[in-house]
């Protein structure tokens, strides 16, 4: 959660690609790409403040760049092209972009351009393409839900932007501990000092973690739960709408705001173990969802591998559904649980980790599938 602006620079000229981002690199992070593919994988995970874009010559091309400059309205566009005559700019103005350089041009000028198309920027979020909420719940207690949360927000933050909320039924929140973090401020707090429900008070109100996101708290005493479902729209609306990745930690949802923020979900990381009363609760569960609307679910099993009265093929032929992963025993979590520090940190090569690694990945692919759906297959 940075304030320091994103930058991308899609052109298909690798020097001129060079040139540009020397002249930015004070300004802001820049990402460099050679075409819209390139953009679209990056928009897919972080918004950009400003996108300088070659105009492309394909009438399907330039369609998709409109498309991108909708779902972003706040991102400052900046189009150059070699030929600006008047149909050029016509073109370009009915794409939506306002801000067009002739080329060749001079990378120096152009970079002053961006930093003024910043500055331009509305302060407001307007609707757009929104980030994917992920809540991570289980049938009971136990079951691994805040490590889970914990090490899957860390292995998207690497490649996207992400915060972890910790939804578990107050007061019984863990995700602070378990991060080695401060509490620090909670929305129901927000809510009681009548402040409003923004991405600045959210990032202040949130500990920041050093794998690279925040954790933020929705409440710390059982009577929180009470204030709390009013805002949970706002609270999900605003952090989507300037992070790719909303990790919410809900453990067993049993609270209606927990079943609030669990369907306004984009995705759920059902997690079970290989005990009977876990199976049990979980085919609950699953039916929970279903019946609550949330259409994307992904079943996790955790610690296979150790003791168990089960096999995975046994828990999967009774539950009816095949688990899209299965995170294996690993000694090596709990002691790094203890320290306060991430697995994928202290032990890299884990297996446990690995299988985060690959669910994370997942999820970023499912995501970029939906970017690309909504840009570029829209009319």
């Amino acid at each position: 959660m940075s304030e320091l602006p994103y930058l991308i620079v899609c052109h298909s000229d690798a020097d001129v690609r060079a040139r540009i981002a020397a002249h930015l690199r004070d300004t802001g992070r820049v990402d460099c790409v050679e075409s819209l593919d390139g953009v679209l994988d990056l928009l897919a995970l972080v918004a950009a403040d400003c996108l300088v874009v070659e105009l492309p010559p394909a009438p399907a091309e330039r369609g998709v760049l409109g498309r991108i400059t909708a779902a972003y309205p706040d991102m400052s566009v900046i189009a150059a092209t070699a030929a600006p005559a008047f149909e050029n700019v016509r073109e370009v103005l009915r794409l939506g972009i306002h801000d067009i350089v002739a080329a060749p041009f001079d990378p120096a000028g152009l970079a002053a351009a961006v930093r003024e198309g910043l500055a331009r920027r509305r302060a407001a979020v307007s609707p757009g393409i929104r980030g994917t909420a992920v809540a991570v719940v289980s049938g009971k207690g136990g079951a691994g839900c805040t490590s889970i949360a914990l090490h899957l927000t860390a292995a998207l933050a690497r490649r996207g932007t992400a915060v972890v909320v910790d939804a578990d039924a107050p007061p019984f929140g863990t995700l602070a501990p378990a991060a080695d973090l401060d509490t620090g401020a909670t929305v129901a707090g927000l809510v009681r000092q009548h402040l409003p429900i923004e991405s600045k008070v959210l990032n202040r109100a949130g500990a920041a973690h050093a794998a690279g996101f925040n954790v933020l708290g929705l409440w710390a005493a059982s009577g929180d739960a009470d204030e709390v479902p009013g805002v949970i729209p706002a609270t999900l609306e605003t952090l989507t709408a300037g992070l790719a990745f909303v990790v919410l930690d809900l453990g067993r949802p049993a609270l209606p705001a927990q079943r609030l923020l669990a369907r306004r979900a984009g995705l759920a990381v059902a997690v079970a173990t290989l005990d009977l009363l876990a199976l049990r609760n979980f085919r609950t569960l699953l039916d929970m969802l279903a019946s609550d609307g949330v259409a994307r679910v992904l079943p996790v099993l955790n610690r296979e591998g150790g003791p168990a009265s089960y096999t995975r093929g046994q828990a999967e032929a009774a539950l009816g559904t095949p688990f899209a992963a299965a995170l294996p025993e690993s000694p090596r979590l709990g002691r790094c649980a203890d320290d306060g520090v991430l697995l994928g940190a202290a032990a890299p090569d884990d297996p446990w980790w690995r299988a985060i690694e690959r669910l994370a990945a997942e999820i970023v692919d499912r995501r970029r599938e939906e970017f690309r759906g909504a840009v570029v297959a829209a009319p």
